[in-house]
């Protein structure tokens, strides 16, 4: 299925740069300006429901890697904090 998204998505240049923008994006901040870029776009019909599920879907991945990147990290202080005590 990931396949099929992604080759869905790459049919439309629109899709494909604001896969783009959200991949960069560095910041909470930066993601949600291109996750309403997406919203905006889905409503004006410049991309069809499932190209917005697939930058849908790509958001997600991204914030759950975030996610455990900070529980890893929250892990290793905590562990790190219980050795200096």
């Amino acid at each position: 299925m990931a396949k099929k998204e992604s080759a869905l998505a790459s049919e439309n240049p629109q899709v494909t740069d604001l896969l783009h923008q959200l991949r960069e994006a560095s910041t909470p901040e930066a993601q949600r300006d291109v996750m309403v870029k997406t919203i905006l776009a889905g409503r004006n019909n410049e991309i069809s429901v499932a190209e917005g599920r697939v930058l849908s879907l790509e958001f997600v991945r991204i914030n759950s890697e975030a996610q455990a990147r900070l529980k890893e990290e929250r892990a290793r202080l905590k562990a790190a904090r219980r050795t200096v005590d």
